[in-house]
């Protein structure tokens, strides 16, 4: 009784061994179940190949039964042909032998053929069935490299110092403001600077389409000139008069 409760016990704990093994390597579990597949496909391969040839056997012994069951009826009729009564009767009984024996091969040739049939299809079943659990194996391990390498981001960011993120973000944050506002400086002065070139230059502009108009207005308001020897002979007649009125005054003298 205690025996029997001690391998109980140690059945137990190699069980749980095993099991905590197995979750922890699961691809060794996927390469054992495939290869117990693979050696139990090679025994149904062993076993179909005997039933195949037990077929292809009976195939071969029933055409030699046929055969020879066609030679006995016509030694029997030819018999018959000759009175030959005795070798007749001989005859006959051996073709009725034979007829038996075609008769239960046909039947055991029937029975392998489909045990044959069967034994085939289950081997490409049973051949899809580990390709299935390749793929699988593939597929599960895959998921399993990504479901780890999740957790292990996720250990990694619960890990860190929240109160560190947001100082690092306020500290990025704050350097691109700084960034930014240094560049909207530099783009005001030199916006501010170019500002000022031009409207120096309206200034200008502006200034001298005045001195124009102001230039053209003076010379539409002024009188046209006179020609130059109207001017020359009033001032003749004027200094004769002068001197006319000269001489009389010394005349009264």
């Amino acid at each position: 009784m205690t025996i029997t409760r001690l391998f109980s016990l140690i059945r137990g704990k190699l069980a749980r061994w095993i099991k905590t093994r197995e979750a922890r390597d699961p691809e060794a579990v996927y390469e054992s179940a495939i290869n117990d597949r693979v050696r139990r496909y090679h025994q149904l391969k062993s076993a179909a190949a005997g039933v195949i040839y037990m077929r292809n056997k009976l195939e071969r012994e029933l055409f030699l039964k046929n055969a020879e069951l066609k030679e006995v009826d016509e030694e029997a009729g030819q018999a018959a042909d000759m009175n030959e009564d005795q070798c007749a009767l001989i005859l006959l009984q051996r073709k009725h032998v034979l007829e038996a024996d075609c008769a239960r091969l046909k039947e055991e040739l029937a029975d392998l053929t489909r045990e044959a049939d069967d034994a085939k299809k289950n081997l490409i079943s049973f051949k899809g069935e580990i390709e299935k659990l390749k793929v699988e194996k593939v597929q599960m391990l895959a998921r399993l490299k990504n479901a780890q390498a999740r957790l292990r981001i996720q250990n990694a960011l619960e890990n860190l110092s929240y109160d560190d993120d947001v100082r690092a973000l306020e500290e990025v944050r704050e350097s691109i403001a700084r960034m930014l506002a240094q560049a909207g400086v530099n783009r005001e002065m030199d916006s501010s600077g170019l500002d000022s070139k031009l409207e120096e230059i309206r200034r200008r502009t502006d200034d001298a389409k005045a001195a124009a108009e102001l230039q053209e207005l003076k010379r539409r308001r002024r009188p046209p000139l006179a020609p130059l020897d109207i001017f020359t002979q009033a001032a003749t007649e004027a200094a004769a008069s002068t001197n006319g009125n000269a001489h009389h005054h010394d005349g009264e003298a």
